[in-house]
């Protein structure tokens, strides 16, 4: 068999276990562990989710949905839920019974706050809350010792809770596009993190301890507020993208190092730049 018949083969397969409508996952209840249901129109989950027991995936973005059922909180072995782009504005304290949990996207909803309880999701890697109303982050956060992935970018935030840099895992924070005044002076514990957005905020400065970040390789404080940057960042032999605008100051470039670290000056009104950077 050739290479591009197997990989047919394989995508035909993994295709096969997708169910793409409520009927065809209860004619078949047991083996459904996956299903996405997307820009369907839907306003309503039914709640029959329970119906699943070996439930792993649960794809409904680009919906209209308004509220959660119970019965998606008594699916045992969820990993990932993607609600992105509904009209969810409530989180259910019953979110942290989903003890298996790794990726959650709630991003582009009407939520304003989180329940505490989001803080019991032990298994949790990815949490993607961007473009909602959220004007705070739960303290309890640094129980979340799994997350690696945290995005935060488009909310109405004006702190960051100490806490975060307790978050020893975390490898992408983007925070961006808020209304940030600070960030967590000890930020420089966060020991694993590789890219740090704060670009589009109010903040006063960069916190010094950030030079402890050592594997850190992409920075972004465009249009952050921040007017001049630690010295100490020439220093971190990973880094290699920093992005800043024509009011900050750069830090001064460690020679050793001036091959490998790339400061871009962004100007005027380019709003993409980075290749990183989502459209």
């Amino acid at each position: 068999m050739t290479f591009t018949l197997v990989c047919l083969f394989l995508l035909i397969n993994v295709n096969a276990h997708v169910f793409r409508s409520w009927e065809a996952a209860l004619d078949d209840r047991y083996n459904v562990h996956y299903i996405q249901i997307t820009y369907a129109g839907m306003d309503s989950i039914p709640d029959i989710l329970d119906e699943f027991p070996n439930l792993e995936e649960l794809n409904l973005s680009n919906n209209r949905i308004l509220h959660l059922p119970t019965s998606l909180f008594r699916c045992k072995k969820l990993k990932k839920l993607n609600l992105l782009k509904n009209k969810i504005s409530i989180i259910p304290e019953s979110i942290g019974r989903l003890q298996m949990l790794e990726e959650l996207s709630l991003s582009y909803n009407d939520i304003s706050m989180l329940p505490d309880s989001i803080c019991y999701l032990q298994s949790l890697k990815t949490l993607t809350l961007n473009g909602n109303r959220l004007d705070t982050i739960n303290t309890c956060i640094n129980q979340l010792q799994k997350l690696t992935t945290l995005r935060i970018n488009g909310n109405q935030l004006k702190h960051l809770p100490d806490e975060i840099s307790k978050l020893k895992k975390l490898d992408f924070l983007d925070a961006s596009n808020n209304y940030l005044q600070t960030l967590p002076e000890n930020i420089g514990t966060l020991s694993n993190l590789r890219f740090l957005y704060v670009n589009i905020n109010r903040l006063h400065h960069m916190p010094t301890s950030i030079e402890k970040c050592t594997k850190l390789q992409e920075l972004d404080v465009v249009r952050s507020g921040i007017m001049k940057l630690p010295d100490g960042l020439g220093n971190i032999r990973a880094l290699e993208n920093v992005y800043i605008d024509e009011r900050t100051i750069p830090f001064y470039e460690n020679p050793a190092f001036r091959f490998r670290q790339v400061i871009q000056v962004i100007r005027g009104n380019d709003m993409l730049y980075r290749p990183s950077q989502n459209p």
